[in-house]
């Protein structure tokens, strides 16, 4: 009865304005959903119909293109199933080791002082603001004298705990009451056992969306790859190569299979997350 009574007292200018919001968002969820529908069409599609009838529906599904693709799509003679492998790896654990480093780092120097702990946060915003142009070439100096180049340790060069997520956390972690350590502290938990089981627990809903963009910037990235890891591709550096070779091997609706799979383990991480993204956290009544 109180929604029914609030919908009641809006004004007419508010009604249309909620209308035409509503209006805009369900028309920018419709033309995501219609280029995913699109993509599903043209795998469906053998590549003469993808050529000459791009916006048609195929005249006889082609289901065997989802097969083929782990087959026939070798670009680099890695197999769809390594590449699958590789950018599982590369992409979830730099993301999870990556927020796990930046909150730990962020909440020392926001929660504990001693010289030096305000640095972090303006290397940080100056890390930010350097072009790939500047530090590039440096990175890939100091990677190769690491000898990280095709090499799967080349994850741990997203561990540096700087960086935008840094500043997130250190935002969070600055504003999150410093009673609940006190009470903790007080019942006999030392440091860690605060940090991991008081503090980093209340920041979750943070982390879930922190987790779900770095995931996707690095499973969608196929820069870094070409030059970091030439010989250990995933399956965007194999897209990119396999559409770069359509000069000589036309085959354009094994590559549309291609996108379609690779965006499969994107969806499900979007549906395991969007609860915690969406949610609102609810950190207690304590006032400092």
């Amino acid at each position: 009865m109180k929604k029914i009574a609030f919908l009641q007292r809006k004004s007419t200018s508010e009604k249309i304005l909620y209308s035409v919001v509503f209006l805009l968002f369900s028309a920018f969820a419709l033309s995501y959903l219609y280029i995913f529908f699109w993509g599903v069409v043209a795998t469906l599609k053998t590549h003469t119909e993808n050529v000459l009838y791009p916006f048609a529906f195929p005249a006889k599904p082609q289901w065997k293109n989802f097969i083929e693709v782990f087959t026939l799509f070798t670009p680099k003679n890695t197999s769809f199933i390594k590449m699958t492998i590789n950018s599982i790896y590369f992409s979830v654990v730099p993301a999870a080791g990556g927020i796990l480093f930046c909150s730990m780092l962020s909440y020392v120097t926001t929660k504990y002082q001693f010289f030096g702990a305000k640095a972090y946060y303006y290397i940080s915003f100056v890390v930010m603001l350097l072009p790939i142009y500047s530090s590039g070439g440096a990175m890939y100096k100091l990677i190769f004298e690491l000898d990280l180049i095709n090499n799967y340790l080349f994850v741990i060069t997203a561990f540096g705990g700087l960086g935008a997520t840094y500043m997130y956390f250190a935002a969070f972690f600055k504003n999150l009451s410093w009673s609940y350590a006190e009470a903790a502290f007080i019942d006999g938990a030392n440091d860690w056992q605060v940090f991991f089981r008081v503090m980093f627990p209340q920041s979750l809903s943070m982390i879930g969306a922190l987790f779900l963009l770095s995931w996707m910037g690095a499973w969608n990235s196929y820069d870094a790859q070409l030059l970091y890891l030439p010989k250990l591709p995933t399956l965007s550096v194999g897209i990119y190569l396999f559409d770069f070779d359509m000069q000589y091997y036309v085959r354009k609706d094994l590559l549309f299979a291609a996108c379609m799979v690779s965006s499969i383990p994107t969806l499900i991480v979007f549906i395991c997350f969007n609860k915690i993204m969406m949610s609102n956290v609810s950190l207690g009544g304590i006032k400092e």
